[in-house]
């Protein structure tokens, strides 16, 4: 199928915010591919949750059956589907470990994997690193691709973000995934310095809640500089403080800002709440 519009690699595609935006893509014609455990278990969700027609899937998405720490899983899904010699133009991250109680007063919620964000993403870096060496070196726009990552308020070390409410619960129930996405911050940020992507996009939604979508107008956006201390640059907006926010809201707003429209956020932390 031909198209002008970038191309597209989806990660953790199966969760509620990347499969929406996923499945916003696929109905706006884009070409995209996805790296997936179970591939049937993708394909099944964007018909049956997101009313995706199967004919769409097997002509704008390709689907590679894999693990996001396996580096050779993890090139295949960065590789264009149109071509071959090119690198797809926007990555979306939205690995996620499933949460567990522990037993420990000072942590008591954990991970299946505690570092699955962070091991994700630097597994997707080393792969833009190993494709450059064997000449793979840009998107078909002849730039670096551009990293979307779904993160979490309550991870940056700068104005507040988070509800005073809620600052129990997030510092001291939250404390080990919140370290993983504190890493996957970080590896984008220097990832970013050293001209390794293109730019980030960073989003930190607050707490995540299921159920029938508000519609992106709800959403609230602020927002912070990931990498701090450059001059000249526009002032902070601060980010926006807030309780909940529904996932499918927030794959909308993705795709709505950040895939179609997404020079303006370019470097950005962006912290979305109702």
């Amino acid at each position: 199928m031909a198209t002008n519009k970038p191309t597209l690699a989806f990660f953790g595609a199966t969760g509620g915010c990347a499969g929406t935006a996923l499945a916003a893509a696929l109905r706006d014609g884009y070409i995209t591919t996805a790296l997936a455990r179970n591939p049937d278990k993708l394909s099944k969700l964007l018909m049956t949750s997101h009313s995706i027609p199967s004919s769409t899937i097997s002509t704008q998405l390709t689907i590679h059956s894999g693990n996001v720490k396996t580096i050779a899983d993890v090139k295949r899904t960065l590789i264009s589907p149109i071509s071959p010699t090119s690198l797809v133009s926007t990555v979306i991250f939205g690995v996620g470990g499933a949460p567990k109680m522990q037993a420990s007063l000072l942590k008591p919620f954990t991970l299946d994997d505690p570092h699955i964000c962070g091991s994700g993403i630097a597994t997707v870096l080393a792969a833009l690193s190993e494709l450059a060496a064997e000449g793979v070196t840009s998107t078909a726009e002849g730039n670096k691709p551009t990293v979307v990552a779904i993160s979490t308020t309550g991870t940056g070390g700068g104005k507040r973000d988070v509800p005073l409410l809620l600052y129990p619960f997030y510092h001291w129930g939250l404390q080990v995934p919140h370290a993983d996405k504190r890493k996957m911050e970080h590896l984008l940020f220097n990832a970013a310095s050293d001209s390794s992507i293109r730019d980030f996009f960073i989003v930190r939604p607050t707490l995540l809640t299921d159920g029938v979508a508000k519609g992106t107008e709800k959403v609230r956006a602020g927002w912070e500089w990931g990498i701090k201390g450059v001059q000249g640059r526009e002032e902070e907006a601060g980010p926006q403080l807030g309780y909940t926010i529904g996932r499918t809201d927030v794959g909308n707003w993705i795709f709505e800002q950040l895939v179609t429209n997404g020079e303006k956020w370019g470097g950005k932390v962006i912290s979305l709440t109702y």
